[in-house]
Order: C-alpha cells, then sequence, then structure tokens
C-alpha cells in the first residue's frame, strides 16, 4: 500500500516546487520535489571546493586561522535547530498557506522560480485543503544567512478528517532585496549536492524515520485516510502509463490548452466525466489529448 503511494507521490508531488529545493518527503503533493527517503544514497566523496592560493605565507596564515574559525563555528551550529529564526519561520509558514489556497501569484513572491509546470501542480491539487501545524527545522546553508529547511506538517485532505503527517526539505536563502526567498532552481548542481549531503546527517535521518512513523500510524489508525492513500496509489499516473490512443477520463472540468502550459489559449473546457484521447505524452505534468476532433492538452492529474 505505502509503495504504491509513494510511487505516486515520486511520480507526481516532485516541489513543486519539487525541481525547487524543495526536495519533498513522504507527503509532499507537488512540484519538482523529489522525496527526501530517496535522497539517502550514498555519501559525498569528498569536498570539491577549489581554495585559491595565496603567494603571502603571512596572509596564507591568516587565511587557515579564519578559515579553521569558521568551520569551527560551523561545526557548532550543524545541529537541527526548531523554529529559531523568526523570517525564516515566517517565509515557510506564508509558502504552505499560499499554496492550501492555490495562491500561485503570492507562491511566486516567495520563491526565485515557479514555472508553468509547477503553477499546474498546485492549480491542481485540488484534493490538498491545507497545511497546518508547521514547524521549521533549519541547518546552515553553503553562504551565510541561508539555511537548509525541513518543514514538517499535518497534511489536511479534501473531506479526510485525520491529517497526514509530512516533511519537505527547501533550501532558503536571501533574495537582492535583503528578503528571504525559497531557491527553486534544480539546476544547481552545487546546492543540490550539498542537500544530499545534509540529508544524511543522523539528526536529520531520525526527523524523516520520527515523520515516517506519525505517517503509517495516522494510516494504519484512521479508514478513511487508509482508503484515500490506497486509492491514490492505485490511479497514481495511470494517464501517464496509458499507451498513445488509450482512452482516459477527464477527472473533474478542466482547461483543454493549445500548449502546455498554464498561460496557453484555451481551446475549450471539457467537462468531469468525458471522454478523450491520449495523443501523446507532453513536458512534464501534461498529456495530449483528442477532443472534439481537435488536439491539445490538459494536466495529467486530471485525467485517469
Amino acid at each position: 500500500m505505502l509503495d504504491n503511494f509513494r510511487e505516486w507521490l515520486s511520480d507526481n508531488l516532485r516541489y513543486i516546487l519539487l525541481g525547487l529545493a524543495i526536495l519533498v518527503v513522504l507527503l509532499v503533493l507537488f512540484f519538482g520535489v523529489r522525496a527526501v527517503t530517496g535522497l539517502v544514497t550514498s555519501k559525498e566523496k569528498g569536498n570539491t571546493t577549489e581554495k585559491t592560493q595565496v603567494v603571502d605565507s603571512k596572509n596564507d596564515n591568516t587565511e587557515a586561522k579564519d578559515e579553521s574559525k569558521n568551520n569551527d563555528k560551523k561545526e557548532e551550529t550543524s545541529s537541527l535547530e526548531k523554529n529559531a529564526y523568526p523570517e525564516v519561520n515566517s517565509l515557510i509558514n506564508s509558502f504552505y498557506e499560499a499554496w492550501g489556497r492555490k495562491d500561485i501569484e503570492q507562491m511566486k513572491q516567495l520563491t526565485d522560480n515557479l514555472d508553468a509546470a509547477d503553477e499546474a501542480k498546485v492549480t491542481n491539487s485540488t484534493y490538498i485543503e491545507s497545511y497546518n501545524d508547521i514547524t521549521v527545522y533549519t541547518k546552515p546553508g553553503l553562504t551565510d544567512d541561508s539555511y537548509v529547511v525541513y518543514a514538517s506538517y499535518k497534511l489536511k485532505f479534501t473531506d479526510i478528517k485525520a491529517e497526514a503527517p509530512g516533511l519537505s526539505q527547501l533550501y532558503v536563502m536571501k533574495n537582492e532585496d535583503g528578503s528571504y526567498i525559497i531557491h527553486n532552481d534544480s539546476s544547481d548542481e552545487k546546492i543540490n549536492a550539498y542537500l544530499q549531503k545534509v540529508t544524511q546527517d543522523e539528526d536529520v535521518q531520525k526527523l524523516v524515520s520520527q515523520v515516517e512513523d506519525d505517517l503509517n500510524s495516522a494510516i494504519e489508525s484512521d479508514e478513511d485516510l487508509k482508503a484515500f492513500e490506497e486509492q491514490l496509489g492505485q490511479d497514481s499516473n495511470s494517464s501517464a502509463r496509458a499507451e498513445e490512443g488509450a482512452t482516459l477520463t477527464v477527472q473533474e472540468d478542466c482547461n483543454f490548452r493549445a500548449e502546455a502550459d498554464t498561460e496557453a489559449e484555451i481551446l475549450d473546457v471539457i467537462p468531469g466525466g468525458t471522454e478523450v484521447t491520449k495523443v501523446a505524452d507532453g513536458p512534464e505534468g501534461w498529456i495530449e489529448v483528442e477532443y472534439n476532433n481537435e488536439k491539445g492538452f490538459v494536466s495529467q492529474d486530471l485525467l485517469r
């Protein structure tokens, strides 16, 4: 059961920003987010940061001492801190509150990149009602005033009374104007490598395990949540797995667009329950279909 659910999460909820450095774990229903459990792989082989050589031996010794002090400081502050930075706490709470409201404009203000695929994931996640009881855990980032964030929360699904524990990993840094922002760039290899490294830390692994245990307990103790989880696992990505020419059913009224983009022209509105023909897999999160003898795109989350 949970394996099916996690497969669905992996396929559909990659943070949103899942590309983003929102590497989601467990129950993060969103973008380019990757499951934290999936990040628990081999540890980094070594430090690849190049250090500039200094000719003056006195300066070299001074820099070495300064670097040693910085390393000692980083070592001292490397443990997870809970709700330690008010500005970061406010950013994370605002982000998840906006997600619950499907407030795309607000989310754009809180991240440095929110593309069309991310927007579609948020807009179409109608089964998510809200993120509650958010707790913000932090570790130092690669630069001053940057942080690796682990946000734990209780995820409320529509029409399901019981809440599902979840945990997401994000990278927070200061913007040009000095305010904190969520860094959402899946191509940033340096930060991605650092996020993977931090995920190996013992205290992070302990937090992940605790949230996973809480999630398992919640699912096993509530029949409605358990049934919802099983249904998600069974329905996961069925439209993406379907072969070209297969008949798919639209789950609810949705926009039929000329291109795979939430800003693209709306060709029509397809009523829920309508059958369409799959033409091909589109860009991430989209399926090209034929409807009324016309070809266009629909979010794959709305097709079964």
